[in-house]
């Protein structure tokens, strides 16, 4: 068998849609489909005038060359895969800090300080290249826009005909590979095949605006290998999307065993501990502009477990529509495989975070800019101060509160309050009650006399016993400012009234 690998660069956007359907919510694909390359193949290559037809019927229809799938490129060197579906990591906790295999994980085992299982999560989403006991996320940006029909008639936008478009960013890599059954294609026609193929291409929707120009080389990369059965069972990992048909010709989520590549007459494959994910679209073909029947099939990532005596070592194609990319298997990926000293099936591989996942416990994101950002910033430099402010004065009350406990004091602390309320800076609450002063006399030589609420009269003589006074007037200095003195003083008043009228109460 012959493989031929290339390296696929998006110079534009791509838009590949999950769905054929242009009207909701359309979301892109993360990978490249291998029937777009069968198709760019197909339109320099197709031509009787060229290639004699029996050759363009192995080429294209035979499913002995066949097409795979262009999956995003790690490093430059690695073609990465759809996360596996059997893993599965636990509720509240990152995929980072502890990741299970399904088919080796037993719930009854699983208990943790509280007695109970753990809740497990299957991963889902992301291509990861699986190097070095590792697990390394790979993504591609994605962008949306929002665009419009046109009316040639009026040489203008077509009214009520807005749509949306997700599309891969620009300037991703990806690797994919054909593979040739080495008697079906002379050398000839793998050279016309390879030049067919390398160049800028286009690919995806919207190919005559500004997207899916992509450029493709050739390449070289490595990817997961499949393994001998060095267990119970064999597993079998969805490399591409899988379709099978029963004998009705009719969409089968039920494979066989043979379906998957076992010859072993014995083999069962185990339901309980395998992972499925299903896909359903209706391809739309553009040479004659209407839609295919749909495709039913099982979608990347998916894990077989199969009881049998052996399995292939080999990597290989199974089911229906291989020609296009559909039907890539691994038997026994490494990736799938547990850690020598595993606790209840923990996995060998441990999956690493992708950099926007990561938040550092000590990064904060600054607010301000925009007049809600502005807003908010304000509104929490508010609440900071109160809570400071609550904080200080009940630290206030417990320490200091015996040294103000008499029958009598309660009058004082609500003249306090009602100063603070009165007055809302620093500077003129401490005039009121520390520094103001007052000149007697109307003739020159007359003298300045205090006249502050603590410094002078019957209040003096109350504040002067126990270090009141000083107490009170260290708390000002040293935990007010303009931000928090008219709320500390009125909520520390109050708190002390209630104290005197309690205590008054009790005696």
């Amino acid at each position: 068998m012959k493989t031929l690998q290339f390296k696929c660069t998006l110079l534009t956007d791509v838009i590949l849609n999950v769905k054929s359907a242009t009207e909701g919510n359309n979301k892109t694909l993360d990978f490249i489909p291998g029937n777009n390359f069968l198709g760019i193949a197909a339109k320099e290559l197709y031509k009787p005038s060229l290639l004699d037809p029996n050759v363009l019927l192995t080429l294209f229809h035979s499913g002995k060359v066949r097409f795979g799938d262009a999956h995003l490129a790690y490093d430059d060197r690695i073609r990465s895969l759809k996360i596996p579906a059997s893993m599965f990591y636990p509720k509240l906790k990152r995929v980072s800090e502890k990741c299970y295999i399904h088919h080796y994980y037993d719930r009854d085992m699983d208990h943790e300080d509280n007695g109970f299982s753990q809740q497990l999560k299957q991963c889902r989403l992301g291509f990861y290249a699986f190097i070095d006991n590792k697990g390394k996320p790979v993504s591609a940006e994605k962008s949306f826009a929002i665009k419009s029909a046109y009316d040639r008639a009026m040489r203008r936008s077509k009214d009520k005909a807005l749509f949306g478009y997700e599309s891969l960013d620009k300037d991703a890599k990806m690797f994919f590979e054909v593979e040739i059954d080495d008697d079906s294609v002379s050398d000839e026609i793998v050279d016309k095949l390879k030049t067919a193929l390398i160049g800028e291409k286009r690919i995806g929707r919207s190919r005559t605006a500004q997207f899916g120009l992509v450029r493709i080389e050739e390449s070289v990369f490595t990817e997961s290998q499949s393994k001998k059965k060095s267990g119970d069972f064999v597993t079998i990992y969805a490399d591409g999307r899988l379709i099978f048909l029963d004998e009705y010709g009719l969409p089968a989520f039920q494979p066989t065993e043979k379906q998957l590549g076992i010859d072993d007459p014995n083999a069962t494959i185990l339901w309980c501990k395998s992972q499925i994910r299903t896909f359903q679209y209706t391809p739309w073909n553009f040479k004659r502009q209407a839609h295919d029947t749909d495709r039913c099939g099982i979608e990347k990532g998916s894990v077989f477990v199969v009881s049998c005596s052996s399995s292939p070592e080999q990597s290989q194609y199974v089911g229906s529509y291989q020609n296009e990319g559909f039907g890539k298997v691994i038997y026994n990926p490494d990736f799938l495989e547990i850690a020598d000293d595993a606790k209840n099936g923990e996995s060998k591989y441990v999956i690493e975070e992708k950099e926007n996942d990561k938040l550092p416990n000590n990064d904060t994101i600054p607010l301000g800019g925009t007049p809600l950002l502005n807003y908010i910033k304000e509104q929490k430099r508010k609440s900071d101060v109160e809570k400071a402010t609550y904080t200080a004065v009940n630290e206030f009350v417990d320490k200091k509160w015996p040294i103000y406990a008499s029958d009598d004091f309660s009058s004082q602390w609500g003249k306090i309050r009602k100063i603070a309320m009165q007055y809302n800076t620093k500077e003129d609450l401490k005039r009121e009650l520390f520094e103001k002063k007052v000149q007697v006399g109307k003739k020159e030589g007359g003298k300045e006399v205090d006249a502050a609420y603590l410094t002078h009269g019957i209040a003096k003589d109350k504040w002067e016993k126990r270090g009141r006074l000083n107490s009170f007037k260290n708390f000002f200095e040293e935990k007010l400012t303009d931000d928090n003195v008219q709320l500390a003083l009125i909520n520390l008043a109050a708190e002390m009234a209630k104290k005197c009228r309690k205590e008054a109460h009790n005696g």
